[in-house]
């Protein structure tokens, strides 16, 4: 008797920002979990492509979220609104990842980028008689076109708001699940546990360390906590950026923030933690979400990241604020015993919100969709 093949998955992502790796990590322990004998790759759709193109591409996308965020969110904005097939952008990286995708034949081609959707759709098109079922999965809540392809069997969505979004935009709401941004099961909790008015904050500036407050304002919340130690503890915790750690810690040391640099388990920080000032980014903000770690984030200049923050504020599971005197105030409600009120609205809207996302049925759905391909 022949044993049945391995099902195998192709999950192709990229490295503009850590949100789209993780979510494919996420997805392929989920599936590991579920089925060990399934085959996952995940690939970098550019390296698979045109590799000689990701270090520049990926540069080019941090400077421009940085320097000239003004430019980034004109065309972030006008691909949300046109037709995603008149970016020429993926007719550069289809012809090679075609090939990519011949050589692999998957049972199941997972896009967690949306220029990687598109090379999916090309491939589609150019042979449709493969017929490999195709999944997106969308890391940011966001509704933009430059997601959507006609071609794709299902999508994995953040939040019921944007399943209703693309419903209205002609999107069959069989084929769109509602999971939340996919993050590793390690930072779900079952049982928080907060004192009231004490508080435990993370500082995180993302892999790359890069922060929305300025190290003045560092040195700033340090004075504060000497007065506030019995209300408030913080922890900094720099990523990669080596200079900024070894600045903070030898240089001109903190005397009362525990300062870290890169950590491996960040699931064990934000479960331990009550709250998080942070960036806007979809793998965070899900980190946060399952960890029952409300988040303060500064207002964004980044358009996905714009998108992001508006669903904080309409869920009411975390802040917004627009610069550092808005957050010194936080401060100052954090360690007068106001903040208590707002912090545990923030949390029971999270629990509420856990409760319609289906993030234990990722794997269910990906196998679903490769068993009902025959």
């Amino acid at each position: 008797m022949h044993t049945a093949k391995p099902k195998s998955i192709l999950i192709l992502t990229a490295q503009f920002g850590a949100g789209h790796i993780s979510a494919s990590n996420a997805i392929k322990n989920n599936l590991l979990e579920k089925d060990s004998s399934c085959d996952v790759t995940i690939q970098n759709f550019i390296s698979a492509s045109l590799p000689i193109m990701n270090k520049p591409m990926v540069k080019l996308y941090e400077n421009n979220t940085k320097y000239t965020p003004g430019l980034y969110n004109y065309y972030y904005y006008l691909k949300k609104s046109f037709d995603s097939k008149h970016d020429l952008a993926h007719k550069l990286y289809t012809p090679k990842l075609i090939e990519y995708i011949l050589d692999k034949k998957p049972d199941l081609i997972i896009s967690t980028f949306p220029l990687a959707a598109a090379c999916v759709y090309n491939f589609k098109i150019k042979y449709p008689q493969m017929n490999i079922p195709t999944l997106t999965v969308i890391t940011d809540v966001v509704d933009s076109l430059e997601w959507v392809y006609p071609t794709t069997n299902m999508y994995f969505v953040p939040s019921c708001e944007i399943r209703n979004r693309f419903v209205q935009k002609g999107i069959s709401p069989t084929s769109i699940k509602v999971t939340g941004v996919p993050i590793n099961s390690k930072f779900l909790v079952s049982e928080k546990i907060h004192i009231p008015n004490k508080y435990k904050i993370l500082l995180l500036g993302g892999g790359r360390g890069l922060f929305d407050v300025d190290d003045d304002f560092m040195y700033w919340i340090d004075e504060f906590i000497k007065d506030h130690a019995e209300t408030i503890q913080l922890t900094i915790v720099t990523g990669k950026n080596s200079k900024l750690h070894n600045y903070l810690t030898e240089k001109k040391p903190l005397s009362n923030i525990k300062v870290l640099g890169y950590v491996n388990d960040m699931h064990n920080l934000i479960k331990d933690y009550d709250l998080m000032i942070t960036k806007p980014g979809g793998a965070t903000l899900f980190e946060g979400i399952h960890s029952e770690t409300p988040i303060i984030v500064k207002v964004p200049k980044v358009g996905q990241e714009i998108e992001n923050a508006k669903f904080i504020i309409d869920k009411g599971i975390g802040i917004i604020y627009n610069d550092e005197d808005d957050l010194k105030n936080i401060f100052y409600e954090l360690s007068s015993g106001k903040f208590e009120s707002i912090f545990n609205f923030m949390q029971s809207n999270i629990k509420e919100f856990k409760k319609l996302i289906n993030y234990d049925k990722i794997a269910d759905y990906i196998l679903e969709l490769i068993n009902n391909k025959n």
